[in-house]
């Protein structure tokens, strides 16, 4: 099925300060919103989406436990988003909890701390398993790099390929039917929220069919969200990525995070209202 961009969607990219990539799926009927949804933006903390399917990918093989113990050492430890980095040294936590702060604080020394035992190799072939073709892991989170650093992001990506992650998550390609349900739960308890959902108007008494499955990132000029939007209407895959933006407020109510809001709710509209 062919891709068509609402005028509202075009609105708002056209007014954006920066460069602003859409891509959204429609998971009953196929139907699709796509633009600039094949340019490479910075990910930001929305790579740790496909950590957490490696993680629970290889759970799922018997290559490790969800229980397994790991000692979070001094050296370990990196600032930015994240709790860890305030606790004691040598405080051992499961793998399992360790996703749980990447995904619900967005911990980045958890989040460095699973790469090592994953494989930045192994995220960067799972990413390319489920239809990922330009979109890559360079390395563990840094809050200091050298002059020219080889690798000046964390993670790049294109909405388009995040979409397709989301996609396949959702239509249990990538895990088994426990814990591609265990994955979404996770995806569904991150503290720093205001994107997606925030103007969808969900039952404020939280119905059970009304939720959003999602990771965002943020950066100095840069805000990106992918994730699943599952309301009474039906569900989308969404991933919105912006760089280049003027704002660089750390707030909600940034350009971007605005941004991504709007396109959230226009996708909803163009997909579900008749």
């Amino acid at each position: 099925m062919s891709a068509h961009v609402p005028a509202s969607i075009r609105r708002i990219v056209d007014k954006f300060s920066g460069t602003l990539g859409v891509a959204a799926r429609d998971l009953k009927l196929g139907k699709e919103v796509l633009l600039n949804a094949d340019k490479v933006f910075p990910t930001a903390s929305m790579a740790k989406i496909p950590i957490l399917l490696e993680l629970y990918r290889q759970h799922e093989v018997g290559a490790l436990s969800l229980g397994e113990m790991l000692t979070v050492r001094k050296k370990d430890k990196v600032g930015g988003s994240g709790v860890i980095v305030y606790l004691d040294d040598d405080v051992p936590f499961s793998l399992h909890d360790l996703a749980v702060l990447m995904m619900s604080v967005s911990d980045n020394t958890a989040t460095n701390v699973l790469m090592d035992r994953l494989g930045i190799s192994n995220i960067n072939r799972l990413m390319r398993d489920s239809g990922m073709t330009n979109s890559h892991l360079h390395r563990k989170i840094k809050m200091k790099l050298p002059d020219k650093p080889r690798h000046p992001f964390f993670g790049t990506g294109t909405p388009r390929d995040y979409m397709t992650l989301m996609v396949n998550l959702y239509e249990g390609r990538m895990l088994n039917k426990r814990n591609t349900k265990a994955v979404l739960d996770l995806m569904r308890v991150q503290s720093y929220m205001g994107t997606l959902w925030r103007y969808l108007d969900f039952d404020s008494n939280g119905h059970k069919e009304e939720w959003v499955a999602s990771k965002n990132g943020y950066s100095s000029g840069i805000r990106t969200e992918a994730g699943i939007v599952h309301s009474k209407r039906g569900a989308y895959a969404i991933c919105v990525m912006g760089k280049d933006i003027k704002d660089k407020a750390w707030t909600q109510d940034n350009e971007g995070t605005l941004a991504i809001a709007s396109v959230s709710k226009a996708v909803r509209d163009y997909f579900f209202e008749k």
